[in-house]
Formats: C-alpha cells, sequence, structure tokens
C-alpha cells in the first residue's frame, strides 16, 4: 500500500503490516513457521489457506487444510489419525498394521481386521486361508470355499480387486508416506526439500539449497549470509552487510546498488538517505557504514543495519541492542523480549530457538542447528528436534528407531536433545565450562582436541591439554555431535551453540559473568 517498512520487524500480508520478527505469510494471515504451519489449498478464486497453531513448519505435513505430525500421525481421506505402528498405512478413514492386521473390503467400505496368519487374505470383510481355501465371486457377493472346490479355478481370476489381498512393500509404503508430506502449492511440494516462494496467487516451487534458506520473492536466500531486500512490490538477494536500498537511478562507484543522487549519499560503499550535515562528512575519519546510515564505531553499535548509542555491557540481539546484564531482558535467537512485560522473572524465560517459552505445557525439543517448541503431551519425548511417541519409536543418540515387539518402554525412553548454552543459569554459566572441537564420538567417550576452559566470573581463559576426554556412561542421552564442529560442554552433558559463533559465545559469557 506504498508504505515502506523493515522487514525485520513487519511482514506484509493482505495489504496489512503485521509487527514481528521471522512472520511470513498465509494468504492474508501472518503467521510464525517455527511455531505454526500454513496449509494451502485451490488456486484463484478457489485459494484457500489455514494456520494450524502450535506445529512447526519444518515439521508438518498437511492433510487438506489441517497440518499433522508425519512422524506420529497419518493423513487417511483427509482425517488425521494417530499411528498404530511406526510404519502403518491408510485403510479408509483409518491407519492399520500392515505387518499384524489385514485391511479388508470394497474401498467405499473397508474394515481392518486382526491378520489370522501370514497366508491368510480378504475375502470381502472376511480372511480365508489360502493354503486351504479360495475366494470366490459368485451372485455378486465373496465366498470362501475348500480349494478344491469347482469355483475356485474358474473365478478366482476374475475376483474383483477389493476381495483380493494386495501386499504393500516397504517401498509402496515409503512412497505413500512421501505423498502424505506434500504440501498445497499449487501442484505440491515436498515441505523438507523444496521452497514454496512467492505471492499467494504466484507460487513457485524451488529446490531448497539448505535447510536455512528462505524465500525471497520467487528466489531464496541464506539468512547467514544475505539480507532479502523488499522494496515497492519488488523484493532482492543482497549480502548481509550490505546495504538495502531502494532502486531508483545513479550508480555508487563499483557497488551493484542503485541510488538517486539527489536524495541520497554513497559513503563507504554504502548508500543513506542524503541529510544537509552529511556533505559535510566527507573524508571524515572514522566513520563506517551501518546498513543505510554512517555510524560511529567509538560510540555507537551497529545491529544488523540499525545504530544504538554504545554503553558498557550492552549488545546486539538482532536489529535491537540490550544490557546482557538486565535479567528482566531475554534474547532468543536475535528477537528480544521484555520479561516484566510478559509477567516472567530472569530465572523461568527459556528460549526455544527465536521463541521464549511462554507457557508451563510447552516442551522444547533441539537438535544440533534447530529449535522447535511443541505443545506437552503424555507419552510424548524430544529426540533431537522431533517430538515422538515413545510407544511408537525408541530414541539413542538423536535417532529414532521403530519400537520393536517385546521392547520394555522404561528400556527406551530416553530423551535426547541439546540444552542451549542461552538457556543456563548464571551460577552454572558463569562457573568452568569448556569448550572443544570434537575429534571423535564412541558409545562410551567423546574425544575433544583445542579445548578451552572458561571461567567467566575471573574473565579467564585457560588452554587444557589435549586430547581431552568426557566419559559418556549412556550414550543414547547425549545428542548426535558431529567431528570437527566445536561445543561447549561441562562433565555431565555437551551444550548447543545459541550464538553459531565460538567467539560471539564466549565474549558473552564473560560480558555477562566478569563484575556484573
Amino acid at each position: 500500500m506504498g508504505i515502506e517498512y523493515d522487514p525485520h520487524e513487519f511482514v506484509c500480508c493482505g495489504n496489512k503490516l503485521h509487527r514481528g520478527t521471522g512472520l511470513s505469510c498465509c494468504g492474508q494471515q501472518a503467521f510464525n513457521p517455527d511455531i505454526a504451519t500454513c496449509c494451502e489449498e485451490g488456486q484463484g478464486s478457489t485459494f484457500t489457506a489455514n494456520v494450524t497453531q502450535g506445529l512447526s513448519g519444518r515439521v508438518s505435513a498437511c492433510c487438506g487444510l489441517e497440518a499433522y505430525n508425519p512422524l506420529n500421525e497419518i493423513c487417511c481421506n483427509s482425517t488425521v489419525v494417530a499411528k498404530p505402528v511406526p510404519m502403518a498405512e491408510c485403510c479408509g478413514k483409518g491407519a492399520f498394521d500392515v505387518e499384524n492386521q489385514r485391511c479388508c473390503g470394497p474401498n467405499d467400505d473397508k474394515k481392518i481386521v486382526t491378520m489370522a496368519s501370514t497366508h491368510h487374505q480378504c475375502c470381502g470383510h472376511t480372511q480365508y486361508d489360502t493354503m486351504s481355501q479360495c475366494c470366490c465371486w459368485m451372485n455378486r457377493s465373496s465366498q470362501i470355499q475348500p480349494i478344491h472346490s469347482n469355483c475356485c479355478p474358474e473365478n478366482s481370476a476374475q475376483i474383483p480387486q477389493h476381495v483380493q489381498h494386495v501386499s504393500t512393500t516397504v517401498s509402496q509404503l515409503q512412497k505413500s508416506t512421501a505423498k502424505a508430506t506434500l504440501k498445497s502449492c499449487g501442484k505440491g511440494f515436498d515441505a523438507g526439500t523444496h521452497l514454496c516462494c512467492g505471492p499467494f496467487f504466484n507460487k513457485k516451487i524451488l529446490t531448497r539449497k539448505s535447510s536455512d534458506h528462505r524465500c525471497c520473492g520467487h528466489e531464496q536466500y541464506d539468512p547467514k549470509t544475505e539480507r532479502c531486500c523488499w522494496h515497492r512490490g519488488t523484493s532482492w538477494r543482497q549480502p548481509l552487510k550490505s546495504c538495502c536500498c531502494a532502486t531508483v537511478s545513479g550508480h555508487c562507484d563499483s557497488t551493484p546498488t542503485i541510488f538517486n543522487p539527489l536524495t541520497h549519499i554513497c559513503r563507504n560503499g554504502c548508500v543513506s538517505v542524503r541529510k544537509p550535515w552529511m556533505d559535510q562528512l566527507h573524508g571524515s575519519p572514522g566513520q563506517h557504514c551501518c546498513g543505510t546510515e554512517l555510524y560511529q564505531p567509538h560510540s555507537e553499535i551497529c545491529c544488523d543495519g540499525h545504530r544504538h548509542r554504545r554503553e558498557e555491557h550492552r549488545h546486539c540481539c538482532g536489529i535491537r541492542v540490550y544490557n546482557v546484564n538486565d535479567p528482566q531482558m531475554k534474547c532468543c535467537g536475535g528477537t528480544l523480549y521484555n520479561l516484566t512485560s510478559l509477567g516472567k522473572s530472569g530465572p523461568d524465560a527459556l528460549c526455544c530457538g527465536s521463541i521464549l517459552q511462554k507457557e508451563l505445557n510447552q516442551v522444547c525439543c533441539s537438535s544440533e542447528d534447530t529449535e522447535l517448541l511443541y505443545s506437552n503431551k503424555r507419552g510424548y519425548q524430544c529426540c533431537g528436534h522431533m517430538y515422538y511417541n515413545i510407544s511408537l519409536w525408541s530414541c539413542c543418540a538423536g535417532k529414532l528407531s521403530p519400537v520393536q515387539p517385546g521392547q520394555h518402554l522404561d528400556k527406551m525412553t530416553t530423551e535426547c536433545t541439546f540444552l542451549s548454552v542461552n538457556n543456563l543459569n548464571k551460577i552454572h554459566l558463569c562457573n568452568k565450562i569448556k569448550i572443544g572441537t570434537i575429534q571423535s564420538v564412541s558409545p562410551h567417550s567423546i574425544v575433544f582436541n583445542t579445548v578451552l576452559e572458561i571461567q567467566g566470573t575471573q574473565a579467564t581463559v585457560e588452554a587444557l591439554p589435549s586430547p581431552y576426554m568426557l566419559q559418556t556412561p549412556n550414550h543414547c542421552i547425549i545428542p548426535k555431535l558431529t567431528p570437527g564442529k566445536t561445543y561447549f560442554f561441562d562433565e555431565a552433558q555437551v551444550f548447543s551453540d545459541f550464538n553459531h559463533n565460538s567467539l560471539q559465545s564466549i565474549y558473552f559469557i564473560m560480558s555477562k559473568c566478569f563484575h556484573s
């Protein structure tokens, strides 16, 4: 509607601005893909969209306009039902265990029956023993007869398909499961490997370059290294540290940014709105670019293109700045929360990625690169960032396996998830904590190289002898770790780095703990 806005703080859906970090559009609604899923159907005048809260789009699939978790649920005839077993298949609007049950009857009247034996097959709504019986189609009905009955050899080839048993192979089951994970984007797409980009009336399917890539118009960008710029209906990608300017006319030295020299000015490779005082800064020492404005690094701090006054203990949180020693301010993945306005206290406030856990009935499941928030359910636990039904799956070291017959639940119900350094209380964070690069992992220990011990209260960092071995008596509770990557850890567990930047995290610990 002709209004310019900051895409870090707003999203424009249906010609309306919605405030919030990390929001996307679902039709004309705004939603956060980290805690909700958008399901769409139809095109043009028949287009419909719906947002399902409480389930992240990263792990969900759509069943019509309803989102569900395909790990624990299945979509059968546009109905979401709980899986009885991990590799369940649909039977009408129900789900059945293909190893121990049969789905019998015509397409419009299917019933689930317990499998009598591996050589029993369907005959109408009942089963027959293929070793001693046959299923005959007589007088428009199915009948079970002895295998030597006259009707068997003559009519068995003409038995309607719904009367006979059709075996399901693992590959067929995998294909059907894959189809269930398709979300509507015109012809549909796999949200795990593709992106659905563009306005709701003109979407395109793109092959996802990585799990971090997001849409920028009809293209995709990596938010770790790029930013998505938007101006008057046009979007484009630019490097994260570059300016994000309107396309008008003129050129700025050798940079690709285009600007109007009558209204803007180019200094240090950055374009900013021309102001009278700027004409006096030509050649002024110490000037640097912060987004589309100039700033003085000694007196100001630049947070993702936004400048703020520099003060002691002030750090960036996305585009905002805060005092890391203020217990009522919490930074979660680049989103700043004022705990006082939310009625929460510092020790009770926990981050889950960029989301603050506001409810007691919420569970945060975390893997190395992903943190997702779920509604708490009885009989469910975390395995990395997946929230699984313990009657269907078992978890060890971040890997899910189907529950095998005869397994005892008390031996399988191991929760395995990362605890973020950002969620450690001050006593735990400011005492001795280590950081090191993983060399190798075994079922009983983890070997680290180049290990540093950080003591935040004394602002000291000490190099420890390498290799450093961390004993893991129960390796199943340790999340999946990648050799060659750097992790924080203590004598009991390994932590995820909320900054994904070891040096920045060490500096954060020192600033928060030393003389605070």
